[in-house]
């Protein structure tokens, strides 16, 4: 058998430092939102990242993902989701860094982020107002918000999102900001009705003359539904 020494892990095979970085979506005051975090240190001092950081030598890529949020900015128990690998050489002006990255939406009610470790500013940041993000993170990003919107097409991401009670207006206006476009009426309304988390509480908005229905999730068959 013909294995060129250079296909196999050896102990002269290349060491690379391997990180996770972590998109993390806030639905908020209308607006989807991303949680960054600037830099106090070099490479990219006092730019913009998304919150990342090096894998220990007994963690799994999860296990990085969710010590990097509680380390750097003090932000726990989010269920994340893995979406690309970033391998280009070069992509790191210190050495050669393989990064895999996540995402996760959240509301950022529930989350109160604080600068900690090499970070000196936190903020929960609108993605129609991005700053210019330091390494390739917009990249990153751009990726980690498709995922986002495909996972949110097949799954029901986003009415964790919403109040307790809430009218299916409200629902659309959530999913058409987050997804960046106009659905039909009715077509959404068809699909949500159908779910059976949904539940009408037979009464209407207050404040609005013959107000629209207002509904509420049971949780347990929402969390039945996701699994």
């Amino acid at each position: 058998m013909n294995i060129k020494p250079t296909t196999l892990v050896t102990t002269k095979s290349q060491a690379f430092a391997i990180t996770a970085d972590c998109a993390i979506f806030g639905f908020s005051e209308g607006d989807l939102r991303v949680l960054l975090v600037r830099r106090a240190v070099e490479p990219f001092s006092g730019e913009w990242v998304l919150p990342g950081g090096a894998m220990q030598a007994k963690e799994t890529l999860e296990e990085t993902a969710n010590r990097v949020l509680r380390d750097l900015v003090n932000v726990e128990n989010v269920p994340m989701q893995q979406v690309a690998t970033y391998s280009q050489v070069g992509r790191h002006p210190v050495r050669r860094v393989i990064t895999c990255s996540f995402f996760a939406l959240v509301s950022p009610e529930s989350h109160e982020p604080i600068a900690l470790n090499y970070l000196d500013k936190v903020m929960w940041c609108k993605l129609d107002e991005l700053p210019t993000l330091g390494f390739d993170h917009r990249e990153i990003l751009d990726d980690a918000h498709e995922a986002l919107k495909t996972e949110l097409r097949a799954q029901p991401l986003a009415f964790h999102l919403l109040p307790a009670n809430f009218t299916l207006k409200e629902a659309q206006e959530v999913y058409e900001s987050i997804l960046g476009e106009e659905l039909d009426r009715r077509n959404f309304r068809r699909k949500i009705l159908s779910y059976d988390f949904l539940i009408n509480t037979e009464e209407k908005k207050p404040g609005v003359k013959g107000g629209p229905e207002l509904y509420r999730i049971d949780d347990t068959k929402l969390e039945e539904h996701m699994n």
